[in-house]
């Protein structure tokens, strides 16, 4: 019986096609080769991409020590690395608050302080400091 059957299938089969893979579309392709793309890591981009200077910046941001200046991202432990993570992330609210508020260009550095007082913790403090000379 099981031979008659593999005979009757033999005589049924269908001849199969091959099919090429479906293509994606250009957007999801290009998509795809980001996510893959080794340059495209917080260990590259820290030990490949950004100036000592910033390497610095960063170190000193998330509480970190000299040595870790110098050293590869990918020797940092985990705390160091979720420290890191939290500091750039730090570094990026700060600055979009002054982006946020029209202040970046140098020129706004420069002028001298407002005539008006504006943080009412500062003038406290400056008031005491008057006073007690």
């Amino acid at each position: 019986m099981a031979n008659s059957l593999a005979q009757s299938d033999e005589k049924n089969a269908v001849q199969l096609e091959v099919v090429e893979g479906r293509k994606l579309p250009k957007g999801l392709t290009e998509i795809k080769a980001l996510m893959g793309d080794t340059k495209r890591t917080p260990g590259y981009l820290f030990d490949a991409v950004l100036t000592e200077q910033q390497r610095k910046i960063i170190c000193f941001a998330a509480g970190l020590k000299q040595r870790h200046v110098k050293m590869s991202f990918y020797k940092f432990d985990f705390q160091e690395r979720k420290a890191v993570h939290k500091a750039i992330l730090n570094l990026q609210s700060i600055v979009a608050t002054f982006a946020d508020a029209n202040v970046l260009m140098p020129e706004k550095f420069e002028r001298t302080q407002p005539k008006f007082d504006v943080v009412p913790h500062l003038v406290d403090e400056s008031n005491t400091k008057t006073q007690s000379h």
